[in-house]
């Protein structure tokens, strides 16, 4: 959802969207709540990382699906520093940190 405010923003001027953040109030708070969610958000991933280390085991844990997924946090957050897009990349940077502790576990309990 971050990443859609960068094309928004690019195309305002020429399609004739309406601005970023909104004047209407109601999208307005709609926009920061999801700020909100592209930071805390990567929060959501700490319980697998504990218990990845407090148990010693990344057991049922796909090391295939984790790599793509930190890549893919990788390649947002390179976009958004391209773009200079501040939400994006830092959301996508601590996105890409909490999964590479996820398969730090992995690589060392399985």
């Amino acid at each position: 959802m971050l990443g859609f405010h960068h094309l928004r923003s690019r195309v305002l001027t020429s399609s004739g969207l309406e601005p970023f953040p909104s004047k209407n109030a109601w999208k307005r708070t709609l926009d920061y709540v999801m700020y909100g969610v592209g930071i805390f958000a990567p929060l959501a991933l700490v319980p697998q990382i504990l218990q990845i280390y407090r148990t010693k085991s990344g057991a049922g844990l796909s090391l295939s699906t984790w790599c793509l997924l930190t890549l893919f946090n990788a390649l947002w957050a390179f976009y958004g520093a391209v773009h200079k897009d501040k939400h994006i990349f830092f959301a996508n940077v601590l996105m890409f940190f909490f999964n590479s502790a996820i398969i730090i576990g992995i690589l060392l309990y399985t």
